[in-house]
């Protein structure tokens, strides 16, 4: 079904900006381009940076204001009238389900911990490919099937409803869970666990991991390596930690400490207490190689190669192995490393097929049993369809997304929690079989968006048993962020928009939202109704991030891609840009925060107290010998390079580690280039292999480096010592000094060249670097901007930086300016800022946070006054940017009344949550965000 074009009445372009090289931009108010546009101050807020104030884009066609009028209750309206959660369209079948989603207690279930452990017990002697499928194959023999109420899709993870399955092969939550398991039921959103798995899980679950796991054989790796010092992890650390606790104290503040792990100040420290600093020490130190860097133990995010299962099924791919096995058979006949994998995969997809028979097996036995025929019918129908798919190439809709979601599902069951795994674009490889269905009458509208739907809360229904650190920052729902992208260009380049991209939109909105979030492609030739049709999601459902095409095709080809594999890019975890099912990119994990680079410099590499065996920051200057600005770039970029250099070598040890013990033979089979090359991907067998470095805090290193040349070397308010003396006391006695900096110094995103010009020259250092280094599969280096949550941690560990910023508050997050520098210029100069950034220079991905008062699209013109902003962002080489449309009020309304507002949806820094479920201290960064408007 074609949908008619509207022309758009005001094509409104942002002033251009080269994006190649820093160059003066054009300050120019949009009004002259684009005379439907002014900008001015929103009524009754003050100009001025630290005040915060909103600032109104207006759109001159329709004057008339949006009143505003709260209501609360789960079926809401939000305090500006706009309509959020369940909306009245929603299919019964799937509203219970949502319900249920909603109000299902979280658990632990061990049965994959069990079962995986069993056997790597009995495979020692194997190799690791055949040990990871064997073990994957044991468990989904013997894990709980079962078939819940309303449900059309099956495919059960855990035993229980909504459970986190422990990923006991590699170390992740084992260390916390172990300290935490007799709390678990006192976090906020508490888990259960029963009586007999935590007796499964601690006498024979963690005896046999203990130095087993892939991160113990990490942490061993980096201290051969010397990137760690050798020092024991056991609780005598804690003197060592108790006595450092004064000087955290003093430059991070007593909420801080108290935060991170309650009141362990000189006055003493319970064992719950101590239990839980060193736990959060022992996470650091098998995770930071340095006080800059964080390197998790981090396999997926990728796009799971699930559209291959749709468009051929699985016993194609099994054939295509052992024809390539019989090949290599021939040629090779020593590879035995290339033989192993290969009868892997096939292990590994044969149990996935095993593994959908047992639901078509109980779906028959359910049925015959069942007293209403309704019933009866939806059993046999499941019935059938397990028999065909994912076996088989599906003969309907309805089967194609059963076949993704076996296919998905059985990932997630191989990697075992916060895999990241992508179902890609559903758009385009469901299309087909949604248009011939529609055509022949078999299915309706509104029964294929009931199963879009199904498949979204399928997406969404998983949880983590995130640590106490952790859960300050992260959402425990959701948390794996199965990305699903629409829209965009075809691999030969025309517009890929189709029926079915308008329909998942359709789909996400009825929603209300949900965790699952929904990524929209836009290019130059997008229609302009499809992206309306975008923006008016954002009325009732947060989640949605839009992209830009033609800057992000232009970083993959810069990448080494082919320009049809770069069209068909899609998102994976919260923004990072990856193949179509043909790229093990790495985007995450590998992380370096940019404004403790300036911090170490300044303090010739100390912070307050690093973890245990962490090796200090080397000394790249005396901050009182540096006489000029170039005197202290010098020192910063080698402060620069020594972190990325460890970084880099801490990464190789971790895919070594990776190549030796845990392969990834399932996820190899459904990613091109594995089965052709007989190479695992964490052997580089994918078609494209790439690390990404994850860049935090851009806006506050870039407006820190300008503070210190203006303050310091060009206007000589005061030295360069002095300025690090009053950082680590947090500006106790020098708050004029603080304001100083804050308001007098240009800020990233607030119009001001120098600003952005700063930023542009930060991420050429860090690129320059990054192309120094390959990875260990002999993949480049990418570079990307975003920061999950972590920017907020970031903040919690950090001292005062010197763009003003106190100890204790948030370091930037993705490409965003800092918390309230774009309060006195409205959204254009952010996104103009956002574009300047080259697509070459952040090719992985780059994350722009905004938020806006929801009567932005209260009416008809201000979502096409919206969508001409976006698309004109877009055209001067934007790449991405994620909307919160929801006002401080509803916010600080879901903060004291959380059940009121339990399905209010927010995006954090890329990926989406349940604002409820978030802790203070990210909700409150998410608050400070400036509120920009619009009226219409």
């Amino acid at each position: 079904m074609q949908r008619a074009q509207s022309p758009c009445p005001a094509r409104a372009e942002l002033p251009c900006v080269c994006r190649r090289v820093p160059c003066p931009f054009s300050l120019v108010s949009l009004s002259r381009i684009h005379g439907n546009f002014t900008l001015r101050p929103a009524a009754g807020q003050r100009a001025g940076f630290a005040a915060r104030p909103a600032v109104v884009l207006q759109y001159r066609q329709d004057s008339r204001q949006v009143a505003c009028k709260p209501r609360r209750s789960f079926m809401r309206q939000n305090n500006e009238g706009h309509e959020t959660g369940r909306t009245s369209g929603l299919d019964p079948r799937v509203a219970r389900m949502k319900e249920r989603l909603l109000n299902a207690p979280y658990e632990i279930c061990m049965e994959r911990a069990l079962q995986f452990t069993r056997s790597y017990r009995a495979t020692e002697r194997l190799d690791p490919h055949l040990r990871n499928a064997l073990a994957l194959k044991r468990t989904l023999e013997k894990q709980t099937v079962r078939i819940e109420p309303d449900e059309q899709i099956v495919g059960n993870k855990t035993a229980p409803f909504l459970a986190a399955p422990l990923p006991v092969e590699r170390g992740d939550f084992l260390r916390s869970l172990q300290i935490e398991i007799s709390a678990l039921d006192k976090k906020k959103r508490p888990f259960k666990i029963s009586k007999r798995d935590r007796r499964l899980f601690e006498r024979e679950i963690l005896p046999y991991w203990d130095g087993r796991t892939l991160r113990d054989r990490k942490a061993r790796a980096w201290a051969r390596d010397g990137l760690v010092r050798k020092q024991a992890m056991d609780p005598l650390s804690l003197i060592s930690d108790i006595g450092q606790a004064a000087r955290w104290r003093r430059s991070l503040g007593e909420d801080t400490m108290r935060l991170m792990a309650g009141p362990v100040f000189e006055g003493g420290v319970t064992p719950r207490q101590a239990a839980a600093l060193f736990s959060q020490r022992h996470a650091l130190a098998h995770n930071n190689p340095t006080p800059a860097t964080y390197c998790f133990d981090v396999q997926g995010h990728l796009c799971l190669g699930v559209h291959k299962v749709v468009e051929h099924g699985m016993e194609a791919i099994c054939e295509q192995i052992r024809e390539r096995r019989a090949r290599l058979e021939r040629e090779a006949p020593a590879d035995r490393e290339g033989a192993a994998f290969l009868d892997a995969c096939l292990i590994s997809l044969e149990a996935a097929m095993a593994w959908a028979a047992r639901f078509a097996a109980l779906a028959r036995q359910m049925a015959a049993h069942a007293d209403m025929p309704e019933e009866r019918e939806r059993l046999e129908i499941i019935a059938r369809h397990c028999d065909r798919v994912p076996r088989h190439r599906p003969r309907s809709f309805h089967e194609a997304v059963q076949a993704l979601w076996f296919a998905q599902a059985a990932g997630e069951i191989q990697y075992g929690c916060h895999e990241v795994f992508a179902p890609g674009r559903c758009d385009q490889y469901l299309y087909s079989f949604y248009k011939t269905d529609l055509d022949e009458g078999l299915i309706t509208r509104e029964s294929a968006m009931a199963l879009l739907q199904e498949l979204n809360l399928k997406l969404t229904a998983n949880v983590e048993p995130i640590p106490e650190l952790g859960s300050e920052t992260n959402a425990s729902l959701g948390n794996s962020q199965h990305c699903v992208t629409i829209g965009g260009l075809t691999p030969g380049g025309e517009d890929a928009v189709n029926d079915l991209s308008y329909l998942m939109l359709d789909a996400y909105e009825q929603m209300g939202g949900c965790l699952n979030q929904l990524s929209v492609r836009v290019h130059a030739a997008t229609p302009r109704e499809f992206v309306v049709r975008a923006v008016r999601v954002l009325r009732r459902a947060s989640g949605i991030a839009f992209y830009g095409d033609d800057a992000i095709v232009e970083g993959l080809i810069g990448d080494g891609m082919k320009p049809e594999h770069a069209r068909d890019y899609c998102i994976v975890g919260c923004i990072e840009t990856s193949g179509h099912g043909d790229t093990h990119g790495c985007p995450g994990g590998h992380e370096l925060t940019l404004p403790a680079i300036v911090i170490l410099t300044l303090t010739e590499g100390r912070l307050p107290a690093p973890a245990p065996g962490q090796r200090p920051a080397p000394r790249t200057g005396n901050v009182r010998a540096m006489a000029s600005w170039d005197d202290f770039v010098r020192a910063f970029r080698s402060q620069l390079a020594h972190h990325i250099r460890a970084l880099v070598r801490a990464t190789a040890a971790k895919d070594r580690a990776y190549m030796d013990f845990l392969p990834a033979p399932y996820v190899s089979a459904l990613m091109s280039g594995c089965i052709e090359t007989a190479r695992d991907i964490t052997r580089g067998g994918a078609r494209y292999d790439f690390t990404s470095l994850d860049l935090r805090g851009l806006a506050t290193a870039a407006d820190s480096l300008l503070a210190i040349r203006k303050a310091v070397f060009e206007h000589a308010w005061l030295t360069l010592p002095e300025l690090a003396r009053a950082c680590e006391s947090n500006f106790r006695g020098k708050e004029s000094l603080s304001l100083r900096l804050r308001n007098n110094i240009p800020k990233f995103g607030a119009d001001d060249y120098e600003a952005t010009a700063m930023a542009l020259e930060l991420i050429e250092w860090v690129n320059q670097e990054a192309a120094r280094h390959t990875n260990a599969r002999g993949g480049r280096y990418r570079v990307c901007f975003y920061s999950y949550g972590n920017h907020v941690i970031d903040g919690l560990l950090l001292p005062a930086t010197p763009d003003g910023r106190p100890a204790g508050a948030p370091v930037s997050n993705g490409i965003s300016p800092a918390n309230a520098a774009d309060s006195a210029h409205g959204p254009l100069p952010v996104l103009r800022a956002a574009a300047s950034v080259p697509p070459r220079r952040a090719s992985s991905g780059v994350s722009l946070n905004l938020r806006f008062h929801p009567s932005v699209l209260a009416s008809e013109n201000g979502c096409g006054a919206f969508t001409d902003m976006l698309r004109a962002y877009f055209k001067i080489g934007g790449m991405h940017v994620q909307p919160n449309v929801v006002s401080t009020q509803t916010l600080r309304l879901a903060q004291a009344d959380p059940d009121a507002y339990r399905d209010l949806v927010v995006k954090v820094s890329g990926y989406s949550a349940y604002f409820t479920d978030l802790g203070r201290s990210i909700q409150d960064d998410i608050i400070a965000r400036t509120e920009h408007g619009m009226e219409t």
